[in-house]
Parts: C-alpha cells; sequence; structure tokens
C-alpha cells in the first residue's frame, strides 16, 4: 500500500474552509487521506458516481464504508453523480453512514429525496453546474439547504473556470453555498472573496500536487 504523504501546508491559510476530496486520493490510501483531512480540521468529501452510465470510477461503497469509519459522520459529506436511477439506488447505503451533508444532482433533487437525506440526520444540498446562470431568480427543483456550485461539469478533470464564481456569489445572497472543481491554493482567496462558506480541494490538497500547473481535482 503507498505511503500517504503529509497534506499541502497551504490549507492552514484557510482554516474551518475547506472540504477535501478523497476521490484524488490513490485507491487504497482513501480512508487514510480522510483521516489526515480531519484530523487536520478540514471536512472530507466523497464522489460517488455512477460508473456505469459512463462516469469515472468514484469512491467505491465499501470505500465509503471505510472512510465513514475513519472519520465519523461530522466530518463526511458525499456528492452523488450520476441519473436519478443510480441516486435512488445508492441513497440508501449512503445515508446508512448518517453524513453531515449529502449533494444530490439537479436532476435528481425532489422533496422525497431531500427529506431522506434531512431524516438521516444531513443537510441536503443541491449540486448546480448549468442549471441557473446566477441572473434572474433560480427555480430550485426542490428547496434545498445549500447549493454546490460545480467551477468543472461534475465527473471531469477539467481546469476550474473562474466564470463561475459570479454564480457562486448569486448563491451566496440566497443560501449557503461551497464551491468544488479545480480549487487550488491561488483561487482559494478569490473563492472566499465569492461568498462561499467551503471549498472542496482534491490534488492541490494532496501530495504531488501542482497548483501552480493549473492541477484540477
Amino acid at each position: 500500500m503507498t505511503a500517504l504523504a503529509p497534506l499541502a501546508p497551504w490549507h492552514r491559510e484557510f482554516p474551518g474552509l475547506l472540504a477535501g476530496s478523497v476521490y484524488a486520493a490513490a485507491p487504497g490510501t482513501r480512508a487514510s487521506a480522510a483521516r489526515a483531512m480531519r484530523n487536520a480540521g478540514i471536512g472530507v468529501h466523497v464522489d460517488v458516481m455512477a460508473e456505469s452510465e459512463g462516469l469515472p470510477a468514484g469512491v467505491g461503497i465499501a470505500e465509503l464504508s471505510d472512510i465513514a469509519a475513519a472519520v465519523g459522520p461530522s466530518s463526511l459529506e458525499v456528492h452523488l453523480i450520476g441519473s436519478a436511477a443510480f441516486v435512488d439506488a445508492a441513497l440508501p447505503h449512503v445515508l446508512a453512514h448518517r453524513p453531515a451533508k449529502v449533494f444530490l444532482p439537479w436532476a435528481a433533487f425532489t422533496e422525497d429525496r431531500a427529506g431522506a437525506v434531512r431524516a438521516a440526520g444531513g443537510a441536503a444540498w443541491v449540486a448546480l453546474w448549468q442549471e441557473w446562470d446566477g441572473t434572474g431568480d433560480p427555480s430550485w427543483p426542490a428547496p434545498p439547504d445549500g447549493v454546490l456550485v460545480m467551477l468543472i461539469e461534475p465527473g471531469t478533470r477539467d481546469r476550474c473556470r473562474l466564470e463561475r464564481l459570479a454564480v457562486a456569489t448569486a448563491c451566496a445572497e440566497r443560501v449557503p453555498v461551497m464551491v468544488d472543481g479545480g480549487v487550488t491554493k491561488d483561487v482559494a482567496p478569490l473563492c472566499v472573496t465569492a461568498g462561499v462558506e467551503s471549498m472542496v480541494v482534491g490534488r492541490a490538497l494532496l501530495p504531488g500536487s501542482a497548483d501552480e500547473r493549473g492541477s484540477v481535482r
């Protein structure tokens, strides 16, 4: 098993504002990475993706169990990426761990699913990609507890699209907001200025990343 090197030290500049993406860690090291994040006061963000729908292999259900056991529910947040059918299949496994936050795709965000998350003790957040551009009033599919503004297309490893921080600012005027996708040491201050309460960081937080090269999650 590959040993886990220390987290990038720049995270100390943003206390209480980061969630670490364990998806960016190598399989087999993710529970250890999650434990290191928790010990550093960083939230633990887990991407569970619909591989059968053509998306990359995210964190598996068995891995999620190991991660949840390592950090406990209060540090855990889970992002489900895929169709509504995938969400329905995966959500019971996720809620068994009682994560503090669950992020559901816009197309799968309903009162019933959000209610299930809340009944398990979590906050139900909606993931926003291109469903609202930040102008006018958003037509939420159901009232969310918060919004995760994606700075890259979900399930990809593109570069951060800084122009989407304007959408984050528009959301922050209405509900709690987080951002996810390509956040680095240099991008993080811009996210704070945009009004986010937390930022998901992956490769720029983990060993071997190089935020000066524009690393993505």
